[in-house]
């Protein structure tokens, strides 16, 4: 028997694009769109005796698939959907503990695609019903992080098609999932900061102890086409990443001038917002997500009054590439006992 709880996500790696692979690992999620997304055409041809479309000339012309999946940032399992979105990873062991550090930077090249079955239960106890989806890329993703709530990842997906026939593969979840969230967020803004490495969490710059709120929207500018003759009006090719976008908001009380003085100034900053959550893996090592943006800067605002109430600052900024040697514009860093992503 089943409930409308028993919804599942799993996702595999795939060996080359639309290759179906089998899912083996499997977020906890709060909500998915996954769906299919045709475009369907209808003949206009004239028939005397007819004012109606007719059936006949109803077709499919072109087959495309993808969706959202919101998740919330967990200890574990967290580092494929880094990958997913990013395409340039590493993993490390730190010391001799269980503790591996995974670095993603933007991809130079092409961006991993996968195969996402998710699972939706017939009322009234039925079976899972399996919906699998080949091909699957990361067009979008956001970050968000506010006070009193816990970190959230959103991903975006574009998908080539969409199948029914494949079996149903069993949720296995990892163990010992902790979450982060606000208590476990620090962020510092400008200042000199040391990129991390494949073992080091990035270090320096200023803490800012009056930011409440962070988002960080990244765009992989992924292409439309590939829909070639021989591909059944399918995506024949895996998509091509374009250029980035990384654009994103704080929150933040007045009570300095730093931001105001960085927006009308044009300064570039830097922006490390680190989150540390649980039990220490090993010693000194806790399970961690980072996120390092290498040049911001700021698209505004100056200071407002409020009402009465104490004045809040709402920033909007864009992240760009500073051209540092061997130093990337955005990393994601995560901290767990994963040993792979």
């Amino acid at each position: 028997m089943t409930t409308q709880l028993d919804c599942s996500l799993g996702l595999g790696k795939e060996s080359d694009y639309g290759v179906p692979a089998t899912p083996d690992q499997f977020p906890e999620f709060i909500s998915e769109s996954l769906a299919w997304n045709p475009e369907i055409v209808q003949g206009e041809g004239l028939r005397v005796g007819s004012r109606a479309p007719r059936t006949a000339r109803r077709a499919l012309a072109k087959e495309m698939s993808g969706g959202d999946i919101e998740l919330e940032a967990t200890t574990k399992g967290l580092g494929v959907f880094l990958h997913a979105i990013f395409g340039a990873s590493t993993t490390e062991q730190i010391g001799s503990g269980p503790g591996h550090q995974q670095v993603h930077t933007y991809t130079k090249g092409e961006l991993p695609s996968y195969t996402i079955q998710k699972g939706v239960p017939l009322i009234g106890g039925g079976a899972i019903q399996p919906h699998t989806f080949h091909g699957a890329v990361v067009e979008s993703a956001e970050f968000s992080a506010a006070q009193g709530e816990i970190v959230k990842l959103t991903t975006t997906w574009n998908a080539r098609e969409i199948v029914t026939d494949t079996p149903y593969v069993p949720t296995v979840y990892p163990a010992d999932m902790e979450l982060f969230t606000f208590v476990h967020g620090s962020i510092n803004i400008g200042g000199s900061v040391t990129a991390p490495t494949g073992t080091a969490l990035a270090t320096g710059g200023t803490p800012a102890g009056n930011i409440t709120e962070f988002t960080l929207s990244l765009s992989n500018g992924i292409d439309e086409g590939g829909f070639t003759f021989g591909s059944a009006g399918k995506r024949g090719r895996r998509p091509e990443v374009g250029l980035i976008e990384a654009t994103g908001s704080m929150v933040a009380e007045y009570d300095n001038n730093m931001l105001r003085d960085a927006f009308l100034n044009q300064e570039a900053l830097q922006i490390v917002l680190t989150f540390e959550a649980g039990a220490e893996i090993s010693a000194g090592v806790r399970p961690a997500l980072q996120i390092f943006l290498s040049s911001v800067k700021l698209d505004g605002q100056v200071p407002a009054s409020n009402g009465g109430e104490p004045v809040t600052q709402s920033i909007d900024f864009t992240s760009l590439d500073g051209l540092l040697a061997g130093v990337e514009p955005v990393y994601a860093v995560y901290r767990s006992t994963d040993t792979a992503y």
